[in-house]
């Protein structure tokens, strides 16, 4: 018999990625995003205005949960959620995302949580190659699930030759390696700017230091409108840390050239890493410049796509979650 499943909360579009992609192989998983988990905003007001915005939420996790054999969390501080009053009692998955384990799991604030979490959990998987050492600690059996995307819905990469641009993917702010990139930009614009436009997001902290170093913001739009920004890039920047995340893995997909500062972390799984232009400033600025003349080339040069659909694209994983929900339905205690 087949579970039902139910995604329960959301990060970067993964579980949606999930859910789509299980739908194309005929498996119909229930999904909750995070703005029908719980309010997105702050609930201002006395106790009892705050009691009545959270009644609907709660009674909609509740229904959801109840319709499921096995629930898949994403995000460590979503688990809780599960546990309150009149929510039926289900086996679950938990993925963790990144800050969850990165830094909430060592802040006395959250590590009771987050650790209850992870050992009430039938199965853990962490999203993060950088993550690796901290979900094992916290799990031994804990096991790595890339940060998923759905390839299929990702435009074709078409670089546009009346206005060239070199389109940075990740917000700014320090978990991206926002003081590189500020640098990163700089350099850019002083060798480029008359070859390519410099764009990117207006989304966090730096920002306006990004726009100051001369990167052109586009507001923040949905998921869609930025694909067909990212599909008429030449070269796509990446963050500038040893690890990437979902933009960055949709622009490989696509098959643009990359290039980040530093160095990335091997996958834990086959030891590989992500095809790109890399190294310090100089050295990015020079391979960004050569790929410029003939981004088709670089990209071919690189094959981004054929290196990342396979260990990428949701597609890949829906027959290993399928088998594991199928466990976890049977028995709410599985091990790697």
């Amino acid at each position: 018999m087949t579970p039902k499943v139910l995604q329960f909360n959301d990060c970067a579009s993964v579980a949606r990625s999930m859910v789509t992609a299980a739908a194309r192989t005929g498996l119909r998983w229930d999904y909750l995003p995070p703005s029908l988990v719980r309010p997105m905003r702050p609930v201002l007001g006395g106790p009892l205005r705050r009691k009545a915005t959270y009644i609907p939420y709660r009674a909609r996790r509740m229904v959801a949960v109840g319709r499921a054999d096995v629930v898949h969390v994403h995000y460590g501080t979503s688990a809780r959620l599960l546990r309150e009053a009149g929510v039926p009692k289900r086996p679950y998955v938990l993925t963790l995302h990144g800050s969850d384990i990165r830094r909430q799991w060592k802040d006395s604030q959250f590590h009771g949580e987050i650790q209850r979490a992870v050992d009430e959990a039938a199965h853990v998987f962490y999203a993060n190659n950088d993550t690796a050492d901290n979900a094992l600690a916290a799990r031994s059996d804990a096991e790595f699930l890339p940060a998923l995307v759905d390839a299929s819905i990702l435009p074709p990469w078409s670089p546009d030759a009346v206005q060239p641009s070199i389109l940075f993917v990740s917000r700014w702010d320090a978990d991206k390696g926002v003081d590189g990139q500020l640098e990163l930009a700089a350099a850019l614009f002083r060798a480029a700017r008359n070859r390519a436009r410099l764009v990117g997001l207006d989304w966090g902290p730096g920002a306006e230091a990004a726009r100051a170093a001369g990167v052109e913001l586009l507001p923040r739009m949905p998921q869609s409108e930025f694909h067909e920004v990212m599909s008429n890039a030449h070269v796509a920047i990446g963050q500038a840390t040893n690890n990437f995340a979902t933009s960055e893995f949709e622009a490989l997909c696509m098959g643009l050239p990359m290039a980040a500062l530093g160095t990335r972390l091997a996958r834990p799984d086959d030891g590989t890493v992500p095809p790109v232009m890399e190294g310090p400033v100089d050295d990015v600025v020079a391979q960004v410049l050569t790929a410029l003349d003939d981004p088709r080339l670089a990209a071919s040069r690189f094959g981004s796509s054929t290196w990342a659909v396979p260990r990428y694209d949701a597609a890949s994983y829906i027959p290993k979650l399928d088998a594991l929900y199928r466990a976890v339905a049977g028995c709410s205690d599985v091990g790697a």
